[in-house]
């Protein structure tokens, strides 16, 4: 997928460091999520996880790419006929310009591939900027989570 500033490409594993310094400028600042969220998070997300999750999953990390600098990511795993998307975001300099829908279809474009039908996710329930994207994206909230992951509150999501 492509538009006149940015490409969106599955992650080439020799360049796992980059999106992985990436994913962690994004969720580093984030409000939404306690420091232990955060530093988990980010963990989960170094750039050996990151070649990990490709070689498993070619589709599993997708990349809007503006020139040779990564800008957003999408990350996502197979689930028993779903796709758990983990984490998608843009780097701050780079929002307001449809970059993270962009990311999404993307991900939709890859569910035949993956022999998924649907798309699931979550984000805290004070993250409007998230819920705004899923919801012009096609999302529907399926469901409140309250005291859940690292004891916030989230919001199910599917499409």
């Amino acid at each position: 997928m492509s538009s006149d500033r940015f490409t969106i490409n599955r992650l080439p594993a020799t360049r796992a460091d980059q999106v992985s310094h990436l994913i962690s400028e994004v969720i580093q600042p984030l409000e939404y999520y306690s420091s232990d969220a955060r530093s988990q998070e980010i963990a989960k997300h170094s750039a050996a996880r990151l070649v990990e999750y490709i070689r498993e999953d070619p589709d599993a990390v997708l990349v809007a790419w503006e020139g040779d600098e990564p800008v957003g990511f999408c990350v996502s795993r197979y689930d028993d006929g779903l796709i758990w998307l983990a984490w998608f975001g843009v780097k701050a300099t780079h929002r307001k310009n449809r970059m993270g829908s962009a990311l999404l279809s993307a991900l939709a474009e890859t569910l035949p591939l993956r022999r998924a039908h649907k798309i699931w996710c979550d984000t805290r329930t004070t993250n409007l900027a998230s819920k705004n994207v899923l919801r012009n994206a096609g999302f529907r909230q399926a469901a409140t989570l309250t005291n859940h992951w690292y004891g916030q509150d989230f919001y199910l999501w599917e499409k």
